[in-house]
């Protein structure tokens, strides 16, 4: 079994085995759902943290050994223009789960946004090498499905950490296997190529090049790593999710995850 196909299965076992292990749905306070949400008086829902030290102890040492100086050497060898081309032709090829997640939350000025992005980028712009749709004033934007079920009043789930791909809930790896289900990709080059593709190949290193001082200046600077990682990503990813969704929030019971209904929103 080569090492691709062992990390593939590893991610998916792992993936699986926490979605029978627990429930999405949750009466808890939900540190995805309710922006007043304190670490220190209700904590964040982390019962696989017993597990999941272990597998960041197995991510820290990939990046040491092999991933970081990957993305070092993507950084020193490809000027900015490139690094940027390539960011763009990862984001439009991105394009469809996005349009579908805008449909799904009845964003209809973002789809239509995004599939005009799409269309432009796609032939004008060479396949995404270039952006001509942000001169005609089409702004880029990003949705998911772990917006989209939060947005439906889903609970976040317990915090998991995934070999190679790193933290996430319960919910988010949920929104991750549908988005990646709806992106063409998947159907070219199959799950398990697709899978390797976003941890270890183009887009893996884009998104790393970007944000690896940060996270190198986190690890060095923190006393528990792990909880200062699951805290980061929470503070991270609520405002990824509600950036411009805050017109769905129920302002009058915030901590109702499993009882809000999708009318209300």
């Amino acid at each position: 079994m080569t090492l691709r196909k062992t990390i593939v299965r590893t991610a998916l076992l792992v993936l699986l085995s926490s979605v029978l292990a627990g429930p999405v749905f949750s009466s808890d306070p939900d540190p995805l759902f309710d922006e007043g949400f304190e670490e220190e008086s209700v904590g964040f829902p982390d019962p696989f943290e017993s597990v999941n030290r272990p597998i960041l102890s197995f991510n820290r040492v990939l990046d040491h050994v092999l991933l970081n100086p990957l993305t070092k050497l993507y950084g020193f060898v490809f000027p900015d223009p490139v690094k940027q081309s390539v960011r763009q032709v990862f984001d439009n090829a991105h394009a469809p789960p996005i349009i579908m997640n805008d449909l799904f939350q009845r964003e209809w000025r973002d789809a239509g946004v995004t599939t005009a992005r799409f269309l432009v980028n796609s032939t004008i712009g060479v396949g995404g090498l270039f952006d001509p749709a942000a001169h005609m004033g089409l702004e880029q934007h990003y949705s998911d499905f772990d917006q989209t079920m939060a947005l439906l009043g889903l609970g976040s789930g317990p915090y998991m950490m995934i070999p190679i791909l790193g933290p996430t809930t319960l919910r988010g790896a949920t929104g991750f296997v549908v988005d990646s289900l709806m992106s063409p990709a998947i159907y070219l080059i199959g799950p398990g190529e697709l899978l390797f593709y976003y941890a270890l190949g183009g887009r893996g290193l884009v998104l790393r090049e970007e944000h690896l001082r940060e996270i190198i200046a986190l690890e060095a600077s923190s006393i528990d790593y792990y909880a200062v990682l699951r805290n980061a990503y929470y503070q991270n990813r609520n405002a990824q999710i509600w950036e411009r969704r805050e017109h769905h929030r129920v302002p009058e019971d915030p901590t109702s995850v499993a009882g809000v209904s999708p009318s209300s929103r």
